[in-house]
């Protein structure tokens, strides 16, 4: 089973977690088999205020509220994954000297090259994302961990849904919260309703109708009424098409899982 389908199946867990801390220690223990060493999980209101971190290296932010990283502003602007730590600080040389200093704070943890996967729900106003560090050269990343970004993206969505559903479930005490989307914002799926475009998302990300009722929590035959629906919608009949829309909103196509 190739990495992309054992962390598809991990993810599958997170619905039946109850707490974000089981959703967090799951994180942990999925990603760093895969080489991941540093976990950084920030989401803040849209004014920034009521931040939510989560993180092995508690001391990176001794002293430098949450709300200043910079990969954090990245989130506010971009739905690109982008990349971080020391090792590509000259490619953010706009960056102001408190944010490069935070930057070079980390490379003393051992974060030397980062994969920044920022994150907003439809029907959540938070946004933020991880920021999934390693100890690695730059050239070991790229070799590495880089070409699997949309994996890990789309692993960490998954995470940041529960964790989102979790916080929302205790900030009113009780009661189902409504399921987010993890799908991109796009004009061409606009008309979609949020659990359309979470089943097309995953569709054209490679999933089988199968793989998506699990990850959903919905049947089969419940997800083949979606996608019925979705490719009426939008005028199309093949998973090729679909693909093709979510490639113009920027989330490029993962290979399917075995």
């Amino acid at each position: 089973m190739k990495g992309s389908a054992m962390l598809a199946d991990q993810a599958g867990t997170f619905e039946q977690m109850t707490e974000i801390e089981e959703v967090w220690q799951a994180v942990k223990r999925a990603l760093t088999p895969e080489g991941i060493d540093f976990f950084i999980y920030l989401s803040v209101d849209p004014d920034f205020s009521h931040p939510h971190l989560l993180t092995n290296i508690p001391a990176l932010y001794a002293g430098f509220p949450p709300q200043a990283d910079p990969f954090l502003h990245h989130c506010c602007n971009s739905y690109a994954v982008t990349k971080t730590g020391v090792a590509y600080l000259p490619e953010h040389d706009y960056l102001p000297d408190e944010a490069k200093t935070f930057i070079q704070r980390a490379r003393d943890s051992g974060f030397k090259t980062g994969l920044g996967l920022p994150m907003r729900l439809q029907g959540a106003a938070r946004f933020g994302g991880f920021n999934l560090g390693t100890a690695m050269d730059r050239e070991a990343f790229e070799a590495r961990i880089l070409p699997r970004r949309e994996e890990f993206r789309l692993y960490c969505l998954l995470a940041h849904r529960r964790i989102e559903e979790l916080t929302q479930q205790l900030a009113l005490g009780s009661g189902e919260f409504p399921r987010p989307m993890i799908a991109p914002e796009h004009d061409e799926i606009a008309q979609l309703t949020p659990r359309e475009r979470e089943i097309a998302y995953l569709v054209a990300q490679g999933f089988s109708r199968k793989e998506c009722a699990r990850l959903c929590a919905i049947s089969q035959h419940t997800v083949s009424d979606y996608l019925k629906s979705v490719y009426a919608k939008l005028g199309i009949n093949d998973r090729i098409r679909l693909t093709q829309i979510f490639n113009a909103a920027g989330s490029d196509p993962i290979a399917p899982p075995d």
